[in-house]
């Protein structure tokens, strides 16, 4: 399975398909780390999913996005080896803009 992952090829593209999985992934941790310092200056109600907000107030910052992100990447890992590439950009683009651009822009006040 993961040897499918690192050998396969986007289609018409000589682009190896881990690379849109890759930044997905990337952009997740960057998400997490952006959540996690915007929650401590904030606090909890800075975030704006309020499910997410209610499991960090339950069991903690740290162990919610963790949970979360582990939970996105490893549904993203499906959608890879189901040849999902373009929703997968398309995920990617959508946490750059509606997470970590927000957070990032939170975080030079």
């Amino acid at each position: 399975m993961l040897a499918q992952l690192v050998t396969k090829r986007l289609p018409n593209s000589r682009t190896r398909a881990i690379w849109p999985l890759g930044l997905f992934a990337a952009v997740q941790v960057a998400d997490a780390v952006l959540t996690f310092s915007g929650v401590q200056r904030f606090g909890v109600s800075a975030e704006a999913n309020p499910l997410l907000s209610f499991y960090m107030a339950t069991w903690g910052v740290g162990v919610t996005l963790v949970g979360a992100k582990s939970i996105a990447i490893a549904l993203a890992i499906l959608l890879s080896l189901r040849s999902q590439d373009l929703i997968l950009a398309v995920l990617t683009l959508i946490y750059v803009v509606g997470a970590i651009c927000p957070w990032a822009w939170l975080s030079t006040i």
